[in-house]
């Protein structure tokens, strides 16, 4: 990276400008209180170079051969569990290496702003900066703010976990003692500091912001009204940054329905069957025929009658999801999502590829059930020795990809099972 890519990574952020002196660059940032955030030359000088020499693990890591420094995301259930005000910074002296969880380095500010730049899709990130908060930091600092802290606490706002370790080692064991203090953390207080490894996670909530209103005072007053068990799992899955309890929430939307629409499908069978001209039950070859349709249908476990799910997933589908309308849903959101599930399996499920344009509809509903059935078993089944197994965070970046595809089929359901208010 060098100056000038430097000072316009900058200048997108505060969407402005840049205005270079003889010693510095400035932004002007528009507020009622006007403000001009500014980083000298010899700074900037410092930055770069330091950035030049580290290089990139799984994607949002920068690593060198003594550091390690891992974007993080805070989950947990309230304010009295949270890493809030000064760096927590612990020293372990016997195999020297030091934790530090804080705001990022100078140098990974500008690296991910740098990432920001490269996605495929830079204004989903580049939120209106807030001039009340630059207007608070700069009355409570006595001397300039520098705008790598004013770019953390009031645009970015995001959080790092920094392993510094005394004399040099791999990016590897510098991965694994990483992970070892996020679950000494988590284990003593509670905080859990989720690594993040793709830029996906922060994208989804600004593209579904873009294809709706976003704003709540343009919302119409409800015009149907919906199950609220589906309504439960769905302000789950919308409400949590985990991928996992996004991708079961919206899962379970469609496992509301398995039973009924199963039944339905055999009973419908059953009628076809039995209503025939050529039926008749005082045959007995007519009635073994009968049974081999239901035994087909149902199979015994342990004296319990059941079905198959990955069936019942694709009645479900079939019933309530209309394949043109998902189309249109996916390509609005990204419309690199519908090439990819033709052209991609789900790695960690082994979920089939979908041409969700094949005319064949039948096909299409088959392999979209065994994708997400699979994804699904994946998820839940992840023990040791399965073959298809999900490990977190590593599969963090496939499984954002097939969440926008649940989200919309699992709201085609909800608003296919809604009805009009009186």
């Amino acid at each position: 990276m060098d100056e000038s890519l430097a000072v316009q990574l900058f200048a997108n952020a505060f969407r402005c400008e840049p205005i270079e002196t003889e010693h510095s660059y400035s932004f002007p940032v528009g507020s009622r209180t006007p403000h001009s955030v500014s980083i000298t030359k010899s700074d900037l000088g410092i930055v770069i170079p330091s950035l030049s020499e580290k290089s990139t693990f799984a994607d949002l890591w920068l690593t060198d051969d003594k550091h390690l420094e891992i974007l993080v995301r805070e989950e947990g259930y309230g304010p009295s569990r949270s890493l809030r005000g000064d760096p927590l910074v612990v020293r372990d002296d016997d195999n020297g290496v030091t934790y530090t969880v804080a705001s990022p380095s100078d140098g990974y500010v500008l690296f991910f702003l740098h990432q920001i730049s490269q996605h495929s899709d830079p204004r989903l990130f580049m939120r209106g900066f807030p001039a009340p908060m630059l207007d608070r930091m700069m009355q409570e600092s006595d001397s300039q703010v520098s705008i790598f802290e004013i770019l953390t606490r009031a645009y970015l706002r995001i959080k790092t976990v920094n392993i510094q370790c005394d004399s040099k080692t791999t990016v590897n064991r510098m991965s694994t003692l990483a992970n070892a203090f996020l679950f000494q953390l988590a284990f003593n207080t509670d905080i859990a500091l989720v690594p993040q490894r793709e830029m996906d996670g922060y994208a989804r909530a600004g593209r579904i912001s873009r294809m709706r209103r976003n704003r709540p005072a343009e919302i119409d007053p409800p015009r149907r009204t919906y199950n609220p068990d589906l309504i439960h799992h769905y302000l789950l899955a919308v409400s949590t940054d985990n991928p996992v309890v996004e991708y079961l929430s919206h899962y379970h939307t469609l496992e509301h329905f398995y039973e009924a629409v199963f039944h339905d499908d055999l009973i419908l069978a059953v009628q076809n069957q039995v209503t025939t001209p050529s039926f008749s039950y005082r045959r007995k070859k007519d009635i073994r025929d009968l049974i081999k349709t239901v035994r087909k249908s149902l199979k015994v476990q342990n004296d319990t009658v059941t079905f198959s799910e990955e069936q019942a997933l694709r009645l479900t589908l079939k019933k309530f999801v209309e394949l043109t309308a998902l189309v249109n849903d996916l390509d609005a959101y990204d419309d690199s999502l519908v090439p990819y599930y033709k052209g991609n399996k789900v790695r960690f499920s082994n979920g089939p590829e979908v041409e969700l344009h094949d005319a064949d509809q039948d096909k299409v509903l088959k392999a979209l059930a065994q994708r997400i059935y699979s994804t699904r078993n994946a998820l839940v089944h992840s023990k040791d020795g399965e073959k298809a197994k999900y490990t977190p965070f590593a599969d963090d970046h496939e499984l954002a990809k097939e969440l926008p595809l649940l989200r919309f089929i699992a709201e085609r359901t909800i608003l296919s099972n809604s009805t009009m208010i009186e």
